[in-house]
C-alpha cells in the first residue's frame, strides 16, 4: 500500500518495543507496515568497513553498532483505534 495513505503511529530505535507494538496490532487485527532506516548512510557504512578492514580489526569492536530506526504505519482509518491501544 502507498505510504501517503497511511499514518505513522510509532518511531523507535528499540527492536523490543517495536515487537511489542506489532504484537498488539496483530492481536487486534490492525494491519500495519513496518519500515526500517539506518541512521548511518551507505557511504558512511562503506567508509567504516574500509577503515576497519585496513586496520584488520573486527567491525564495531568495543562500540555499539549503528542504530536502526523503526517506523510503524497504520491506515488512517485505523489510526484512532491503534493510538488508543498503544497509548
Amino acid at each position: 500500500m502507498f505510504i501517503f495513505l497511511k499514518k505513522r503511529i510509532v518511531v523507535d530505535t528499540s527492536g523490543e518495543e517495536i515487537r511489542r507494538v506489532t504484537n498488539l496490532l496483530d492481536q487486534q487485527a490492525i494491519k500495519y507496515e513496518l519500515r526500517t532506516k539506518r541512521t548511518r548512510g551507505s557511504i558512511g557504512t562503506a567508509l567504516d568497513s574500509r577503515s576497519y578492514a585496513a586496520s584488520n580489526i573486527a567491525m564495531y569492536k568495543g562500540s555499539s553498532t549503528p542504530p536502526v530506526v523503526y517506523m510503524v504505519y497504520v491506515k488512517r482509518s485505523d489510526y484512532a483505534k491503534a493510538y488508543d491501544l498503544l497509548y
